[in-house]
């Protein structure tokens, strides 16, 4: 087998050159454009709130018990939860409990979190 019987890179096709195809447009920002209007259309209409409403019920010097902070986390989890619903269909009892378990151990849900109570609670 000599260096000639080599097969080229990209197989027996002929080189397309990019810049000459046609630009269809960036199909990953359309179809997230059409989920977020699907998303908006099933809504009820209503302005999603802009913050969560078990908040009012915290202090912020209970952040700094941890028994307290793990609480506040699992409310917030919770009240996230119940809230997306709306969209995804109603959970079970078991799978709503799974679910707040898994989000309130998972370490970047949990620091996003614990970071929104430090800077919304007074």
């Amino acid at each position: 087998m000599g260096i000639d019987n080599i097969k080229p890179p990209g197989g027996s096709e002929p080189f397309l050159d990019p810049s000459a195809e046609p630009v269809s447009g960036d199909t990953r920002q359309s179809s997230f454009a059409q989920a977020r209007d699907q998303l908006q259309a099933s809504g009820s209409g209503e302005p999603t709130p802009s913050a969560l409403a078990v908040v009012s019920q915290f202090r912020r010097a209970a952040l700094r018990n941890p028994a307290e902070r793990e609480a506040m986390v699992r409310a917030c989890v919770s009240e996230m939860v119940d809230c997306g619903q709306k969209a995804t269909g109603p959970l079970s009892g078991s799978e709503k409990e799974s679910l707040v378990n898994f989000l309130s151990a998972d370490p970047l849900v949990r620091s996003q979190i614990e970071t929104y109570l430090e800077k919304v609670l007074v």
